[in-house]
């Protein structure tokens, strides 16, 4: 766009700027002309990216933003989790042989996961951690059964032979395994629960060991942690927890705009809400607003903002799942877009809930989520690159080091000389201010404007429309004289589409693959000391 080109622009100024500072120790003349620049600005850079496209003659801007994108994995959580299982004889066992099954027990245990009624999920990453105790004076086998946990079929089972230990320091063995594609039914003994896993214990001594006592004392046992799930597959109630937000971006440029105001074409901005979960959702965009860099802030009002919305549970599954959607079009005759838009608000802003089954469990335990089930909010806009300009003001501010020594040979005047070729349809004049810690201690103004291109003809080697400009920027000798106290400049270009015929402003399209072509010169006066 029109506002990336001319900031480049004042980069290159100050740069250039910069660069002539730093060469002026070395000259032994009164008088020189140098050659700095010969370079072309264009958008073509941005063209087929996210926010511009060529379309014929003409270029369209995108405005499409996704707000908010929520998947299974931030919905539906089991935070880190320990299960364990012990076993304690009640009184004492001896002359236990070799071999002998002395634990064969299932355990169910409850996860707390708030108002959410898991039955079954699957898991796309994640772990178990596995520990087992031996405190008697022999090898226990341990064989360790997670009955709902499975992979292709296969119920998850650990063996282990744990070396002898003893009761003040039993021998400790451990395990993580990687628990990605397996399936984790939540459903209990019966599966007609929800939020519970099962496991199944089996201790057995040495069969190759010695004859041992069991004493009351001693506790056999296993824990296992559940770390980091994640999961592409669930079912259950999901819950009823209201999900509220304030979702903040940045539209790129405009936090550089100090001043000035633009009029746009009349268009539409959509919002979509799309829920890909099976489950039903109530949604709510409570504000759409946007700030801009003078802190001037306006709200969208219409009548799809404020009041619940509902979207009703996506259909299908894996490979065929269809998400509902909620499509809010806004524009001149409902709402006051064009006064939104035209604010150039820089920070956009949009509050929302968003809450799932709000009528409670109407499915019975049967809302589904898969790897590709999605809670998004998105806006989207596109029109053509036109508008109207005036006294539009980009700046820009930048750390300089232009120090040099008044009492050894240094510059005492110096010109930035700029032919331009302009094929955008706006002009442009251009103020460099020069500061010390924020403190403005000199203005400098070109002495002509960047003309637009409308003042322009018809070049037939393209097609374009163009003119040509030449600018003068003069660095008065007192700004010189400062050089070594300075260390910021603001490059400010104040922009204007305005009708060559009548000197009003109005809307003009930036023509398909326009350029500002720049040849820069720097003109210097120098005073050589002894």
């Amino acid at each position: 766009m029109k506002m990336t080109s001319m900031r480049s622009f004042g980069i290159l100024l100050v740069a250039l700027t910069l660069f002539s500072c730093k060469k002026e120790a070395t000259r032994w003349r009164t008088d020189w002309l140098l050659p700095v620049l010969h370079d072309t600005l264009t958008l073509n850079q941005y063209y087929n990216d996210s926010t511009l496209s060529i379309n014929g003659s003409q270029i369209d801007v995108n405005l499409s933003r996704t707000i908010l994108d929520l998947g299974l994995s931030d919905l539906i959580q089991i935070p880190d989790t320990t299960i364990a299982q012990q076993y304690q004889a009640n009184f004492t066992v001896n002359n236990v042989s070799p071999g002998f099954m002395f634990v064969n027990s299932i355990k169910t245990h409850e996860l707390d996961l708030g108002d959410i009624q898991l039955k079954k999920v699957r898991v796309s990453s994640g772990q178990i951690q596995l520990k087992v105790y031996n405190p008697l004076n022999t090898a226990v086998l341990y064989q360790i059964e997670l009955p709902g946990v499975l992979q292709n079929g296969q119920v998850f089972v650990q063996n282990y032979t744990v070396a002898p230990g003893t009761v003040q320091n039993p021998t400790i063995a451990t395990e993580t395994i990687n628990l990605s594609g397996y399936e984790i039914d939540l459903g209990g003994l019966q599966g007609l629960e929800f939020n519970q896993l099962q496991s199944k214990l089996t201790l057995k001594t040495d069969p190759n060991g010695q004859t041992v006592s069991i004493y009351n004392n001693q506790i056999f046992k296993f824990e296992a942690a559940f770390q980091n799930l994640r999961f592409d597959y669930a079912k259950g109630f999901f819950g009823a927890t209201v999900i509220a937000g304030q979702e903040q971006f940045n539209l790129p440029y405009l936090d550089l705009i100090t001043n000035g105001s633009i009029s746009l074409p009349d268009l539409d901005l959509g919002l979509q809400i799309e829920n890909g979960f099976k489950m039903a959702l109530r949604a709510q965009v409570e504000e759409l607003s946007a700030t801009n860099t003078q802190g001037q802030s306006v709200s969208l009002n219409a009548p799809s903002i404020g009041p619940s919305m509902y979207l009703a549970p996506a259909t299908g599954s894996w490979n065929t799942l269809q998400p509902s959607t909620l499509n809010l079009q806004f524009n001149q005759n409902n709402s006051n877009i064009k006064a939104y838009l035209e604010n150039l608000g820089a920070n956009q802003q949009v509050t929302y809930q968003l809450q799932p089954n709000p009528w409670g469990n109407t499915s019975a335990g049967h809302d589904e989520a898969f790897a590709n089930s999605r809670l998004r909010i998105k806006m989207n806009a596109q029109m053509p690159m036109a508008l109207q300009a005036d006294g539009l003001t980009l700046q820009d501010t930048f750390d300089i080091d232009l120090s040099q020594d008044l009492q050894k040979s240094h510059v005492t005047a110096a010109t930035l000389i700029l032919d331009a070729t302009n094929a955008f349809p706006f002009s442009c004049d251009i103020v460099l201010y020069f500061m010390k810690d924020g403190q403005v201690w000199h203005t400098v103004i070109a002495d002509a404007q960047l003309v637009s291109a409308l003042q322009g003809q018809v070049d037939p080697s393209d097609g374009l429309l163009k003119k040509k400009s030449k600018l003068k920027i003069v660095l008065p000798p007192a700004l010189v004289a400062d050089l070594q106290d300075l260390n910021q400049v603001a490059v400010s270009a104040n922009f204007a589409t305005t009708d060559p015929g009548t000197g009003l402003a109005v809307q003009q399209a930036v023509q398909a693959h326009a350029f500002l072509g720049l040849q820069l010169q720097l003109q210097l006066q120098t005073q050589i000391q002894p």
